[in-house]
């Protein structure tokens, strides 16, 4: 199965995007959904393991996260880039939009300016901005919310800085 994941995430490719639009926030209503569904708790946990053939020390890591209309397909750090690479599969024929509420452990993948406080993700869906807000953060981890509709399919999340090179460090 972690071989499917490489050629996928090639095969979409990569884009870039303005500062301006990926920092889009979530309105009030929308802040008030995602943290309804944090408030349940997280219905899955996606687990991100290391390749075992060189790296067994690694950790491995299961990411929390709530997702309505749709599912996460698949999940992968993105070392050189320091992102958090996710392939959503939206509800087909969905009338309004879904929501993903993601809990990003800060030893996975962080956004801090140079004196070490923290700084907003830059968070792109299929290489554009989105309606997304930071709902909860502690000195462990940050959680996201965002919107997506049926048309959307790649999350990309990223950070400044984040053990996406010291969890999954390269083979070298």
């Amino acid at each position: 199965m972690g071989l499917l994941v490489v050629p996928l995430l090639a095969a979409i490719g990569t884009t870039t995007v303005s500062e301006h639009a990926a920092n889009a926030q979530l309105t009030t209503a929308q802040q008030n959904a995602a943290r309804s569904l944090v408030a349940t708790g997280y219905t899955n946990h996606y687990p991100l393991n290391p390749p075992r053939s060189w790296c067994s020390s690694c950790p491995n890591v299961a990411i929390p996260y709530s997702i309505n209309l749709g599912q996460i397909i698949t999940m992968a750090p993105d070392q050189p880039r320091t992102s958090l690479d996710i392939v959503l599969a939206p509800t087909q024929h969905q009338s309004k939009p879904g929501i993903l509420t993601i809990q990003i452990p800060r030893y996975l993948l962080d956004s801090k300016n140079p004196s070490g406080a923290d700084t907003p993700f830059r968070v792109t869906l299929d290489g554009h901005g989105l309606s997304w807000g930071q709902i909860q953060s502690t000195n462990t981890d940050r959680v996201l919310g965002l919107y997506f509709t049926s048309q959307n399919g790649f999350l990309q999340i990223f950070g400044t800085q984040g053990a996406v090179t010291k969890a999954f460090p390269t083979n070298s």
